[in-house]
Parts: structure tokens; sequence; C-alpha cells
């Protein structure tokens, strides 16, 4: 790719033949002072202080083979050799790493230069790889208007992933919720995003994967309507045991729901002890109408048959975190990690409320 910014030539035969399939992803982050990050390294460090970055994910499984275009809030990159994006001098100076699939890029001066960068620089990929995946990750990065960006007539309205986490002084209206759940394709959708919007019903829940925090605008209902395979999400209170868990087990176990089901996991928003156990205690009280088997060993689990075909499902529940998996042959080993995972989590949380 590097021949194709300084060779007109190899420019054009790339574009006439195109050899590659790539995953495209732009990721706008908060920016980090590469001093305060120097202990992963000074390389790394600048990596990690890009604050506007385009990735190239070929065909493989193996990252160290990404090719990365880092813009740095940094005016001191020194620029190896001229090059041309689309044919016209690139505006800002670049360096290539030699130990990495690296450049980088010299911006932080003007906002704007460095988003009109990183379009040409897209147009420039787009005409010598096809691309079959489209990612944004828009992470705390401040003034930025991502529904006015230039990504969107790139990608459209289809998503590989799609991670929105702004600042929390940016909110979200409902038309943009809206449009986020109901009008964009996506296969990995992870929000963590503020709303003065109360409850808003008919939200698609149609993503293969689903992560949401702070989700005072999103019903329980829409989340039982879903097609999603694997659902995470934090609520900002305290779960119902019967709209939230029992009838949530329930529309999977008759099979009027949820059938596309792999993982599920609820976790409530604040701590309380007793609210906990009075949540627990509750939910094996009302589960064991719905014809569960207590685990083995764990005073905290138990299992329940789908009736349309019998598939079974783990459910664990500790008045905080609520989890439903759908086993398969590998899920013991996933349990196993997400159990440790969560009690360490539980400690945590119990440390601080002593203190």
């Amino acid at each position: 790719i590097d021949l194709s910014m300084t060779s007109r030539p190899v420019k054009r035969l790339l574009t006439a033949y195109k050899t590659h399939t790539i995953q495209l992803t732009w990721d706008f982050n908060q920016t980090k002072d590469a001093k305060s990050l120097e202990s992963f390294g000074k390389e790394l460090a600048r990596l990690l202080s890009a604050y506007m970055t385009v990735t190239l994910t070929f065909d493989n499984d193996d990252e160290d083979q990404n090719l990365l275009f880092c813009i740095l809030e940094n005016h001191g990159v020194k620029q190896d050799y001229e090059r041309t994006i689309n044919g016209v001098r690139a505006p800002l100076a670049m360096r290539k790493r030699k130990k990495r699939m690296l450049f980088e890029i010299a911006g932080g001066e003007d906002r704007e230069v460095d988003l009109k960068f990183m379009e040409d620089l897209t147009e420039h990929i787009k005409s010598i790889f096809y691309i079959d995946t489209y990612n944004v990750s828009y992470d705390l990065i401040s003034n930025f208007d991502f529904f006015g960006a230039f990504f969107w007539k790139y990608s459209g309205k289809k998503f590989g992933k799609l991670d929105i986490s702004p600042p929390s002084d940016v909110e979200f209206n409902e038309d943009q919720i809206r449009m986020i759940f109901n009008e964009l394709e996506v296969d990995d959708l992870c929000l963590e995003i503020e709303s003065d919007c109360e409850l808003i019903q008919g939200l698609n829940l149609n993503s293969k994967k689903l992560k949401i925090w702070n989700t005072g605008y999103l019903s329980i209902e829409d989340v039982q309507e879903s097609k999603c395979e694997k659902i995470e999400i934090t609520f900002p209170g305290r779960l119902n045991v019967d709209r939230y868990l029992i009838k949530t087990i329930n529309l999977w176990k008759t099979g009027k729901k949820l059938s596309n089901l792999k993982r599920l996991k609820f976790k409530r928003g604040g701590w309380s002890e007793e609210e906990h156990e009075e949540d627990k205690k509750a939910f094996f009280e009302k589960a064991g109408n719905l014809g569960i088997r207590r685990h083995e060993s764990a005073k905290n689990k138990c299992y329940i048959n789908r009736d349309t075909d019998k598939a079974v499902a783990l459910l664990a529940y500790n008045g905080d975190i609520f989890k439903m998996i759908v086993q398969n042959d590998n899920d013991e080993a996933e349990e196993k990690d997400d159990d440790d995972s969560d009690d360490s989590d539980e400690e945590e949380e119990s440390e601080d409320e002593e203190e």
C-alpha cells in the first residue's frame, strides 16, 4: 500500500487489479498523553496516543498483520518521504514504522483537516482493495459530529461492529436512538450513551451481539423480542424478578421468543446487599414453578429445558447479575471463565460497600 502512495503506475495497477478483500475500521478516540503511556514502551505509547485511526484487517486471524494509519496529536512526526493520497500530495506528514505495519501521521492542529485526511485515505484504500465490512469505534472523543461524519457515505447503514461511547456530556435524542436500532444493520453493537429519554418502545434488537450500558431508554419487552444471539445489558436500577427474569426465561422455555439466544447477561445498577438477597431468594422460589433443576454443586445456579426441542439453558443469579447460557460442548469452560470474573467483581463491590 505504501507504493500506491508513492508511485502513480503502482496505484493505477492496484486500482485495476484489486488483490485483497479487507475489513476497514475507523476509530475516533479520546486523546491520551503519550508520556503517561510510556510504561508500555515508547513505540506502543505512540500508537495508543493516536486519536483517530484507520485500520485495515486482512483475511486472517493474526492482529499483528493489521495495517494501521494512526493520526496523532503530535506535530513532531518526522516525515520519511512525501506521499500522495488519490494523486494529491498528503497534507499531513507521514512516517512508516519499520517494526510494525503502522503509519504515524502528524495531526492535531486542525480537526477538520485531520478528518478530511481520514476521508481521503479511506477513498484511496477503497480504490485498491475490496472492502466487505466497515467498523466504527466512537470512544470519548469530544466535539465530534457522529451522525454527520464522512464514514456514512461508505458504510451506508451496515456495519460489522459499531461501538459508541461518547463523552458523558453528549446526549442522544429519541430519533437518534431509534435510528441506531431500527435503521442500521449491525452484527456487533456496543452502546454506552447518555440520554434523557424515558422508555422508548418499539426498538428492534437484531444484532448478533449486543452490549449496552445506561439503558434507561430500553424496555425489557423489546429485549424479550430480540433476535440477538448474545446479549449483555446493564440496567440503571433494580431488576424486577417477575418482569425481567422469570418472564424472560419462560418466553425462551416455551419457544415463543428468544429462539436465537445463546448467551444472556443482565446486570442491575447500584448496590444493596439486602436487595440482592431478597431478589435471589424470590427468583429461585419462582423459578421452581418453571421446572428448573438445581445445579449439582453451585447454589446460585440451575438448569431448565426448552419445551420445543429440549435445549438446555444454565441459569445463574446472585441478586446482582443474571446469566442464561444455552449450553453446547464449549460452555463449561466459558461458564467457568465468566463466573471467575463475576466473583471478582462481587468481591470488589462488597469491599467498597464495607469501606
